[in-house]
């Protein structure tokens, strides 16, 4: 998998909107968004995204459409294996442990990752 430079909190929002929709024009993202931008602010960061290559846009008339080039998918795989690089060594068991000692995990969240890596351990991935 290609790596793609890691975006900053407010990219990721816009990326998360446009990734939920599969395609946006400007205003639909706005409308979307969790937090108030305004629409210059948002060109700027649509422009930014597609330097990156995140995005690709589309001109219909007057209006621009942007459709994702990087999938949601490929960057949680990319993210995760980050963040448990840099943060855990590596180790799951040392992100797990974060969670939970944290109180992020409860019991149903625990039995859920047993369950999973049960499957994951069953199918031969382990």
């Amino acid at each position: 998998m290609k790596d793609y430079p890691r975006l900053p909190e407010s990219e990721l929002d816009i990326m998360l909107v446009v990734w939920d929709l599969k395609e946006a024009t400007a205003p639909a993202i706005l409308e979307r968004l969790e937090r108030p931008l305004t629409a210059s602010a948002l060109h700027s960061y649509l422009k930014r995204l597609e330097e990156k290559g995140y995005l690709a846009c589309r001109k219909e008339g007057k209006t621009n459409h942007y459709t994702p080039l990087v999938g949601r998918e490929a960057y949680r795989r990319q993210e995760g294996r980050t963040i448990l690089g840099k943060l855990y060594e590596g180790s799951l068991k040392r992100f797990a442990a974060a969670l939970h000692d944290g109180g992020a995990l409860d019991q149903s969240e625990v039995e859920e990752l047993r369950a999973y890596l049960d499957e994951l351990e069953e199918k031969g991935g382990m």
